[in-house]
């Protein structure tokens, strides 16, 4: 019996071994990937980031100083998580879907407090889908916006979306008349989740930030995430680097909120990334529905960061290769660029925050994608 119990413990300490062994060559390649990948970036840059794997999340941070990588503990400061935000507007609405609020076959013209000048054509209407694929056709910067950003341009030239207000869309839409079959190509358009927040805060009888932090927050225990910085967070929100390497202002984004305002801290996108995975409670169900592929069917331009990817209805859809399908979506703000991507097959997430503009000489790769885009995507196809 003692020799049992022996070679008892002896098995299960040399499974103990062999799967630290594994883990520890696990995170060696991980860590020699991302040293790899970000030593190029200039002075100041600094990612945090997250990978689940396992069921466990490793986290690491770093800031290149000196030409030199140096290990920083940041999963608890802010960063702006740009069109990231997206995610979160497109699961709100598939939640009203989920109540019978409004559904996505809805015409956009139904929920707008003005009149299109003509919002059919040959049997055709935008639609609520339409919004959320980012397939309506409408213009992301119409001539009603001239004004508003100009003056942005003038007075604060590092925060030029400022002064848009869903107004000044309303405007360009009374006299928009539609020419085209929409549904069919996909335009990325920042306004049109801007028309999504207003049809979010119209339904819910509150703002649209007021029903992120009700619906999507609270019950994700996302704690420390935000629409705005000011004195209550300022201390923890990591300095952004502009394209030309200045010192980047947080962004303020009125109307179009809903396509990219979110400031959050890695502990906070883990928790929304693990929920991708597994939501924590059937009040959370409807983060499912955000990522019905929709067949496959909206193909996104084939240039570098698109290439090889469809459009869902919220997330995007890697079909580059077979080997590691993933989903996910990508934020660029004016000093900040961030990944959150997740497999369903392996059970893998992986979240990248970085405060380095995307359009940064030194912050695109060889195929001109974003070095921490890039990055995620690398470590999701990590072995």
């Amino acid at each position: 019996m003692m020799l049992m119990r022996a070679l008892g413990k002896m098995f299960f300490l040399l499974l103990f071994v062999l799967y630290s062994l594994t883990i520890s060559g696990q995170s060696e390649a991980l860590v020699e990937l991302i040293r790899g990948e970000i030593q190029a970036l200039p002075d100041g840059t600094e990612l945090s980031i997250g990978v689940l794997d396992d069921g466990v999340w490793v986290t690491l941070g770093y800031r290149l100083e000196g030409g030199q990588l140096v290990e920083v503990e940041n999963e608890d400061q802010l960063f702006e998580i740009g069109s990231i935000t997206k995610t979160f507007t497109a699961s709100l609405i598939m939640k009203l879907v989920e109540e019978g609020a409004l559904a996505l076959s809805d015409p956009l013209q139904a929920h707008l407090p003005v009149r299109m000048a003509r919002d059919s054509f040959q049997g055709s209407t935008i639609t609520v889908r339409d919004l959320i694929t980012h397939t309506s056709g409408l213009s992301a910067g119409p001539g009603s916006f001239t004004l508003p950003y100009l003056r942005a341009m003038l007075f604060t030239p590092r925060n030029p979306n400022r002064n848009f207000r869903a107004a000044h869309y309303y405007r360009y839409l009374e006299g928009f008349e539609l020419d085209y079959v929409p549904g069919r190509e996909w335009d990325y358009n920042n306004a049109g989740y801007g028309l999504l927040g207003e049809i979010i805060g119209g339904l819910n009888g509150m703002s649209w930030e007021a029903s992120v932090q009700r619906d999507l927050f609270t019950p994700l225990g996302v704690s420390h995430s935000y629409f705005e910085i000011d004195r209550r967070n300022r201390d923890r929100f990591v300095a952004g680097i502009t394209a030309k390497g200045k010192r980047a202002r947080p962004w303020e984004m009125k109307f179009i909120n809903p396509a990219g305002a979110i400031k959050s801290t890695l502990r906070d996108m883990m928790r929304y990334a693990a929920a991708q995975l597994a939501p924590p409670s059937d009040t959370l169900a409807f983060l499912a529905a955000t990522q019905d592929p929709l067949g496959f069917r909206i193909r996104m331009p084939g240039d570098e960061l698109w290439a090889g990817n469809a459009m869902g209805l919220g997330w995007w859809h890697n079909l580059e290769d077979e080997d590691h399908p993933f989903l996910w979506h990508g934020g660029a703000s004016g000093g900040y660029t961030s990944f959150v991507g997740f497999s369903k097959a392996t059970g893998t997430a992986v979240v990248v925050l970085s405060n380095i503009s995307s359009s940064h000489p030194s912050a695109r790769a060889a195929n001109r994608i974003p070095i921490p885009i890039l990055l995620g995507q690398k470590i999701l196809r990590l072995e």
